[in-house]
C-alpha cells in the first residue's frame, strides 16, 4: 500500500506548499473554530482546496473554510463579512466507493495539518486516514534556494510532480519583503519522487511573454514516449508584478513541455473558446480512440467581469475547443477531480463567487450543498448524485462527430509530433470510420519534416556544388598562371594601343641596310617593326591537365 501512496502523498505535500493560498485569505491567523467538517448545514464556502482522488476516497486539503456555527450565524464579523474564512488545520477525505448525494456525503478527517515551510509527507491508510511525516532533504541547499508562492500550476506524472510559476509576496515566502501582487516566478519546479531530486528549470523565453503564469492550470498528457505538461488559462504579468500589469492571455495558444527533452512547443487551438480565465479547475480523461479531453470549468475573469459558470471542454490531438453548454453555479478557486471507476465523472469541490479578481468574494452560502457538485463528462451535464459504478467514458457526441467529419484535416499542427495517447499508434478505424484515420498532429509533422529535409537537402547540394565549383575555379587559375605561354601579348612592354583593324608601324621611316660581303650582321632591333597576334579568348580548361597539355 505504501508503494501505491507514494504519488500522491507527495503531491499534496510537495505541490500544496508551493499553491496554497493560504497567505493571501483573510484568516490572518484567525485559530481553528470547532471542527473543520462543518456537514451540510453549516457548510459556507471552501477556497483553495487541493484535491485528489487516491484509491477509494477523495483527498481535500489546505485552503481557507467558512462556516456557521452550531448552525447559527456568528456574530462577530471580520472585514464586514458575516462568515469569515479561517485557514483549514485538517486533510479531510469523502468517500468514493459508495454512492450518495451532496446532501448525504460524509467527510472525514483524515488527519492534522503539517507545517507549510517544510516538505511533508501524507500516508493514507486506505481507510480515510493518514499520517504526516517530515521528508528529508538530499540536497537541502537546492530546497531552501525555492520561493514558496500561491498560484502556481502544478500537475503530475506517475514519477515526477510539477509547478509552473505562481507568485511569491511577503504572506507566502519569509524572504519576500513586497506586499502583493509580489514578484512572478520564472520557473518551472519539478520533484522526483523516487530520487528525492529537485529541479528548477528557467521559463523565460519559453513561456508566455514573460515566462511568468499565474492561476493557470496544468495537464499531465499522456502523449508520445514521455508524455507532456500541457498548460493553459491563467494569467501574465513582468516579474515585479503591479496590479495594472497583470493580463489573463487568450486561449488561442496553449503551451506544451517534454519533461523529458526540455522542449517548449506553441500550439494553436480552434473552435468554441472560453473567455480568458484564471482560477479555473481541469481535469483530463483520455477516450478510447486515441484521443484525450480536458474539461475546464468555472475561473474569474476581467473580461466577463465576475465569475464564470462554463464548462469548456478541449479535446487532443484536433486541440479544439467545445462549449459544453451545460452551465454549473459561478465559481472560482475551486478544486476537481476525476472520480468513479469508469473515470466518466467530474468532481467539483469548493471555491467562492465574486466580482474582478476575487478582491471581496462573497461568503453567502454555497449554492450546492458542501461545495460538492457532480459532472457527467460523457453526456456533459451536471447530475444530482455520484455514482461509483458508473459506466465507462466515452467521448462526449458532440466530440467525437468533429473527428468522424474530418475535423482533423483544418487542424494547424504545430512543428513537432505529439505521438498519441498512451501506447497506442493506430487508430481503430471499425470504432469511428474515418475519425483519426492517422493521427492529424503525425500526419502534418510528417509532412513538415519531409518538406524540410527536402529544403536542407537542397541547400546542402546547392553549397556543396558552390564550394566544388569554387575550388575547381582556384586550380584552373592557378593552372593558367602556370602554362600561359611567354611572351604574352597583351604584356609586352611594347605592345601599342590600338584600334581593332589598324596597321601597326613604327613612328619614323626606317632606312634601307645593305649588307655587304659575306659576313653575318645581326639586325638592328630597334628599327625592326614587331607585328603581335591578337589575344584570343582564354579557352576553358579542365582542371586535370596531364603531362602539362591544355584540354578542350
Amino acid at each position: 500500500m505504501k508503494g501505491l501512496c507514494a504519488p500522491f502523498v507527495l503531491l499534496l505535500a510537495v505541490l500544496g506548499f508551493l499553491e496554497r493560498g493560504g497567505g493571501l485569505v483573510v484568516g490572518y491567523g484567525l485559530a481553528r473554530r470547532g471542527v473543520d467538517i462543518p456537514g451540510p448545514d453549516n457548510f459556507i464556502r471552501h477556497r483553495y482546496p487541493s484535491v485528489v482522488a487516491f484509491g477509494d476516497y477523495l483527498y481535500m486539503d489546505g485552503g481557507v473554510l467558512s462556516q456557521r456555527i452550531n448552525g447559527t450565524d456568528s456574530n462577530s464579523t471580520q472585514s464586514g463579512q458575516t462568515h469569515p474564512f479561517y485557514a483549514v488545520n485538517s486533510t479531510l477525505s469523502l468517500r468514493l466507493d459508495e454512492s450518495w448525494t451532496n446532501d448525504t456525503a460524509g467527510m472525514a478527517l483524515g488527519s492534522d495539518l503539517p507545517p507549510t515551510n517544510e516538505q511533508w509527507l501524507f500516508n493514507a491508510d486506505g481507510t480515510g486516514g493518514g499520517t504526516w511525516s517530515q521528508v528529508p532533504q538530499g540536497d537541502f541547499r537546492d530546497f531552501s534556494q525555492l520561493r514558496r508562492p500561491v498560484g502556481a500550476a502544478f500537475t503530475q506524472s506517475a514519477h515526477v510532480g510539477f509547478a509552473l510559476g505562481g507568485q511569491a509576496t511577503s504572506m507566502t515566502d519569509s524572504s519576500i519583503q513586497k506586499d502583493y501582487p509580489g514578484y512572478a516566478l520564472t520557473d518551472l519546479v519539478s520533484y522526483n519522487f523516487e530520487t528525492g531530486q529537485w529541479t528548477n528549470t528557467s521559463t523565460v523565453e519559453q513561456y508566455g511573454g514573460y515566462g511568468t503564469s499565474l492561476n493557470a492550470r496544468a495537464e499531465y498528457i499522456p502523449f508520445g514516449p514521455n508524455g507532456l505538461l500541457l498548460f493553459l488559462g491563467g494569467a501574465e504579468t513582468p516579474v515585479d508584478a503591479t496590479n495594472n500589469s497583470i493580463v489573463e492571455p487568450t486561449w488561442n495558444i496553449v503551451y506544451l513541455h517534454d519533461p523529458v527533452t526540455g522542449k517548449w512547443y506553441r500550439q494553436p487551438t480552434s473552435g468554441e473558446r472560453p473567455p480568458v480565465v484564471e482560477r479555473a479547475c481541469s481535469v483530463g480523461v483520455q477516450g478510447p480512440n486515441n484521443t484525450y479531453e480536458i474539461f475546464i470549468y468555472g475561473g474569474n475573469s476581467d473580461q466577463i467581469d465576475g465569475t464564470s459558470s462554463d464548462v469548456h471542454v478541449l479535446s487532443l490531438p484536433g486541440f479544439v475547443f467545445f462549449d459544453a453548454q451545460s452551465p454549473g453555479t459561478p465559481r472560482a478557486d475551486h478544486g476537481c477531480s476525476v472520480v468513479g471507476k469508469g473515470k466518466r465523472q467530474m468532481l467539483s469541490y469548493g471555491g467562492v463567487d465574486g466580482g474582478p479578481l476575487l478582491r471581496n468574494p462573497t461568503t453567502t452560502p454555497d449554492p450546492w450543498k458542501q461545495g460538492l457538485g457532480v459532472y457527467d463528462m460523457t453526456e456533459m451535464k451536471w447530475v444530482d448524485s455520484y455514482d461509483p459504478n458508473a459506466t465507462n467514458y466515452e467521448s462526449p457526441a458532440v466530440v467525437s462527430d468533429w473527428y468522424a467529419n474530418g475535423g482533423m484535416d483544418t487542424v494547424a499542427c504545430s512543428s513537432s509530433t505529439y505521438g498519441t495517447p498512451g501506447n497506442s499508434s493506430s487508430t481503430d478505424s471499425s470504432a469511428n470510420g474515418s475519425q483519426l484515420r492517422r493521427t492529424g498532429i503525425i500526419v502534418g509533422s510528417t509532412v513538415g519534416a519531409v518538406v524540410l529535409l527536402t529544403i536542407t537537402g537542397v541547400l546542402v547540394f546547392l553549397v556543396v556544388r558552390w564550394r566544388r565549383r569554387r575550388r575547381e575555379s582556384t586550380v584552373v587559375a592557378e593552372t593558367l598562371e602556370e602554362y600561359r605561354p611567354e611572351p604574352w601579348p597583351k604584356d609586352s612592354p611594347r605592345m601599342r594601343s590600338t584600334t581593332p583593324g589598324t596597321l601597326i608601324s613604327s613612328p619614323t621611316p626606317v632606312e634601307p641596310i645593305e649588307i655587304h660581303g659575306t659576313a653575318r650582321e645581326e639586325l638592328p632591333a630597334e628599327d625592326v617593326d614587331w607585328t603581335y597576334e591578337l589575344p584570343v579568348p582564354t579557352p576553358r580548361l579542365r582542371p586535370e591537365l596531364p603531362d602539362r597539355k591544355y584540354s578542350y
